[in-house]
């Protein structure tokens, strides 16, 4: 009876070891799947990240033509189905007006550039004799009076600097000359390499636009059904995600040049208007943007004895560039539909990883992905529903 009683109390701790035991090798399933899938993830975004900075360097001129011939789907569909014109007439006025136009703004922007270089080696010389020289003069005055007021050690030490200071301006502003011959030398060096790929780039153009729905049904069949189906729904957020972007970027523009043209004219600033449209149309590049004109501008305008432009001009800039940063991730979370700490973070993520074109890129990359996420394509994000 004694061993009857016990058998029960002696199962106890056998069925709480077992619990244990289940419960551990839960935790330990869990960890595993979490470090399987952190390790997937990491490859997945380091094959990205390989073939976004190494890849595309290599077959941009294929992207281009598919973009190229993408674009001109439009106005070929219009030419062949309202007006009736045969389709291999249709894609060759548009390819003949496209390619013209294109290689018009290539021509333009290339005259200009070339002319702004001859006119700023022409201008070089007497900016340093008649503006930098006479501030480093007035610079080097100021200090000696400043360091003889302090005391004779620190007279006695900016005296034993200034000549090396002085030597270190004149030696960097005379190598400006050669580093701007080096580098033309260097783009003329890969000159023939990039004409190449522009002209594989206009080939490719010709033959996938005369061929696109047939080539784009040919790579789509390729793909699984849910792969294909991915890359449509991919296509289409892309398409309303890029059609925000431009219609946040033009508000950014109307922004920035109204501000400019405001700025210019309190500062009586002869054709400001136009200056101010220029300089709203550079602001949209990354690489460019308003403080590549208004910086220089400004400091030019102190050195030449013009102090309240300059000054102006520079806070000019300050304001553009504070009210830039904060509407513009607000204006592209709000058309894009993603939060403006998202879009910040993918747009400083993009351009240090990816330079200008991430910073771009990137942002349309989260919108697409929120935007697929949100069709039920793909399950990236836990919503509120998926916690009840």
């Amino acid at each position: 009876m004694i061993t009857q009683h016990q058998n029960p109390i002696s199962k106890k701790p056998h069925h709480h070891s077992i619990g244990k035991e289940r419960s551990t090798t839960s935790d330990l399933e869990r960890r595993r799947q979490f470090l399987v899938s952190l390790l997937y993830w990491t490859v997945i975004a380091a094959i990205a990240y390989i073939a976004c900075r190494w890849l595309l360097g290599t077959v941009w001129p294929f992207l281009c033509a598919f973009l190229f011939a993408w674009l001109l789907r439009a106005p070929i569909r219009y030419l062949t189905v309202r007006r009736h014109v045969r389709y291999g007439l249709s894609v060759a006025l548009c390819l003949t007006v496209f390619f013209a136009v294109l290689g018009c703004i290539l021509a333009a922007l290339a005259a200009s550039a070339v002319s702004g270089l001859q006119e700023l080696m022409q201008y070089l010389p007497g900016l340093y004799t008649g503006i930098i020289e006479p501030v480093l003069t007035r610079l080097r005055t100021w200090l000696e009076e400043t360091a003889a007021y302090i005391g004779p050690s620190a007279s006695s030490l900016l005296t034993d600097r200034l000549p090396d200071i002085s030597s270190s301006i004149g030696s960097a502003l005379s190598s400006i000359p050669v580093r701007a011959v080096t580098g033309a030398s260097d783009w003329a060096a890969k000159l023939p390499g990039r004409l190449l790929s522009m002209v594989i780039c206009v080939i490719a153009t010709v033959f996938i636009t005369a061929d696109f729905s047939r080539i784009t049904a040919f790579l789509l069949r390729q793909l699984p059904q849910r792969a294909r189906r991915l890359t449509l729904q991919a296509r289409d957020s892309a398409v309303r995600v890029l059609r925000s972007y431009c219609r946040s970027y033009g508000i950014i523009l109307c922004v920035t040049f109204a501000e400019l043209a405001v700025g210019l004219l309190l500062l009586r600033q002869r054709h400001a208007v136009l200056i101010a449209l220029i300089v709203a149309v550079l602001d949209i590049f990354p690489v460019l943007g308003t403080g590549l004109v208004l910086v220089p501008w400004g400091v030019l305008t102190l050195a030449a004895g013009s102090a309240p432009k300059g000054i102006g001009l520079l806070a000019l800039w300050l304001i553009i560039l504070v009210i830039r940063q904060i509407i513009e991730p607000r204006i592209l979370g709000h058309q894009v539909g993603l939060h403006p700490v998202v879009t910040l973070a993918a747009m400083f993520l993009g351009g240090r990883l990816f330079g200008p074109v991430g910073l771009l890129a990137l942002p349309i990359a989260c919108a697409v992905l929120k935007s697929l996420d949100d069709t039920g394509v793909i399950h990236l994000i836990r919503h509120e529903d998926d916690l009840t």
